[in-house]
């Protein structure tokens, strides 16, 4: 499963002209009235979904950074826990590429298959005929 993959299945908005690409990043939104923490999930050359606990109102401008990209836009929708960002000008395609590329997890140790237990048919089998 890739982290970081063009987003398919998905209806086709006619008022998008760029490709959107699913990241997770974590990420700064900082604005006059004081600076929000949260992730990226979403990119294109003109914007981004922001997460955070506390989104600011739509129409407030500011700079959103994250890894060492810095981009003026404003919001233009809230909804509860995120919010849609548009970029001022196109950002690069090269640091759309460059944040996709990056891949950051938080998970725990893959499993190993000699590790997974399996299930013994002698006990199935006794259950269903006990139940007959």
């Amino acid at each position: 499963m890739a982290l970081f993959q063009k987003k398919s299945g998905q209806k086709s908005d006619e008022r998008r002209t760029v490709q959107r690409y699913s990241v997770d990043c974590t990420s700064r939104l900082k604005m006059p009235g004081g600076n929000r923490d949260g992730r990226l999930s979403d990119l294109s050359q003109t914007g981004a979904r922001f997460e955070t606990a506390n989104p600011p109102q739509q129409g407030v401008s500011g700079l959103l950074s994250w890894g060492e990209h810095e981009f003026f836009g404003k919001i233009v929708w809230t909804r509860d826990s995120s919010c849609g960002f548009l970029f001022e000008r196109p950002i690069p395609a090269s640091v759309v590429e460059e944040t996709c590329d990056v891949v950051e997890v938080e998970s725990g140790p893959v499993a190993k298959f000699d590790n997974i237990p399996v299930a013994k048919r002698g006990r199935r089998a006794s259950l269903v005929s006990r139940d007959s």
